[in-house]
């Protein structure tokens, strides 16, 4: 895993992006390595519109790791506009009561179970 750095205090991989991207394969990296950057309480941004140009393995890939360890927990998501197919893709993989404290978006009409919140 990528090391950390502190900056006053903070300890998390992103404050050195380039370091933290070294991990075997230089700056690409799998879904599965990208997830592991993100920390309790990190703001996430996602792109997209409908099910066109978002990373859905990305998305699987943090739900995996949230129902296998609980964490990253109380993560704030972002997004222009709705990406899923109204049940069970894109965005509604995220729907997981803990693992996402505040969302800020267009609208939640593909992402029903963000939207009952």
């Amino acid at each position: 895993m990528a090391e950390s750095v502190s900056v006053q205090g903070v300890k998390h991989p992103m404050l050195d992006p380039i370091r933290a991207m070294r991990i075997k394969k230089g700056k690409i990296v799998t879904a599965e390595e990208a997830i592991e950057l993100i920390r309790d309480g990190d703001t996430i941004v996602t792109a997209g519109f409908v099910g066109a140009g978002f990373a859905e393995e990305l998305a699987i890939h943090l739900k995996e790791r949230f129902l296998k360890t609980g964490r990253p927990r109380n993560l704030t998501l972002t997004y222009p506009a709705g990406q899923g197919d109204g049940k069970t893709k894109g965005l509604n993989h995220l729907a997981i009561e803990g693992l996402v404290g505040r969302i800020i978006c267009g609208h939640t009409g593909l992402t029903p179970g963000l939207g009952n919140w």
